[in-house]
């Protein structure tokens, strides 16, 4: 008796182990790199720091306070932009980067980059073909 309910669910519990370990999802772990940072769901572009430049919050009156120094080289994603004060560029948490063209470079990414990202967030394959 015994052997009999050992043959029957042995196979049966390797059988689920199996799939326990298969992934469920593989698209969630394909990141879109953009240079040193990832491509996310929302971001409108990136800037990278090409001289040493503040990273500012915006107080209730309107000024500028320094939340800390960013290093020349360093990338950050770009999720807004506001026209006040010559132009300051959201990288999320309520801190922001002045525009300024000799310090800040601003890039917006490629339509390909962005397909990319939707693709991922719609679990759709996306195939991409290089025209000539």
């Amino acid at each position: 008796m015994f052997t009999k309910i050992s043959k029957i669910s042995l196979p049966i519990l390797i059988t689920l182990g199996l799939l326990i370990t298969i992934p469920i999802n593989t698209a969630a772990a394909t990141k879109v790199m953009w240079g040193k940072t990832e491509l996310k769901i929302g971001q409108i572009g990136k800037v990278t720091i090409l001289q040493d430049t503040p990273l500012v919050k915006i107080e209730s009156n309107g000024s500028l306070t320094i939340v800390r120094m960013l290093k020349k080289d360093e990338e950050f994603r770009v999720y807004s932009y506001k026209g006040q004060n010559s132009g300051l560029y959201g990288v999320g948490g309520g801190s922001f980067i002045q525009k300024n063209t000799a310090k800040v470079k601003y890039e917006t990414p490629s339509k390909a980059k962005l397909a990319l990202v939707s693709g991922i967030k719609d679990n759709t394959a996306l195939e991409v073909v290089d025209i000539q």
